[in-house]
């Protein structure tokens, strides 16, 4: 990549929700225009001009996941990975609660870190397992999440701010640890070279 293309991260994560046919020209285009904006405004003008195109390109990029078929294949990855997500969460909260720390305000410093963990692992997962997968994992986190939170599921008494940190945390650790993770590797990779 140019001096002026969009930070790696960028394309890492749009490499890891991307369905496969797509990836090549989608990413192709969007970091040739990029450069374009660079040459022609400025490289942060064109990096957020990058992101900006990132998050209104998502809904796209479910719907046509959705017209492509393959959706039900993503879909049932996702569901076999957020469940095992939840074995792994429960199991995690009854060690907390019964071996480490069986009060309140220890299970509340506690959950958030089991939360993100799991959902980070879960999206490594959905990465792995089938592209484009990490998408529907994230927005089946972040359905869950929202429905957890409208039916009050917590009986602990938490501010709004740390249940709107489950909702955007938890949907964005699942598209971002299998980006960081790509850019780590391409780094160690380079280094090795």
């Amino acid at each position: 990549m140019s001096r002026h293309s969009p930070r790696a991260f960028a394309c890492c994560l749009l490499e890891s929700v991307l369905p496969v046919p797509h990836k090549g020209a989608l990413l192709g285009d969007l970091i040739e225009e990029c450069a374009l904006r660079a040459e022609s405004t400025s490289p942060s003008a064109a990096a957020r001009w990058f992101w900006a195109q990132i998050c209104r390109s998502i809904p796209f990029m479910v719907g046509s996941s959705l017209r492509a078929g393959d959706w039900l294949t993503r879909t049932t990855v996702a569901i076999g990975i957020f469940s095992a997500m939840g074995i792994i969460k429960i199991a995690a909260d009854l060690i907390i609660q019964k071996l480490v720390a069986p009060g309140q305000t220890a299970y509340i410093v506690l959950a958030p870190i089991v939360f993100l963990t799991t959902t980070s692992i879960g999206g490594c997962a959905a990465a792995r397992i089938r592209s484009g997968t990490t998408l529907f994992l994230a927005l089946i986190v972040m359905a869950t999440v929202a429905v957890l939170i409208g039916v009050s599921a917590c009986s602990i008494p938490v501010p709004w701010w740390y249940q709107l940190g489950f909702l955007t945390l938890g949907p964005l650790s699942v598209l971002f640890t299998p980006a960081v993770i790509a850019i780590l590797k391409r780094n160690s990779e380079k280094s090795a070279k």
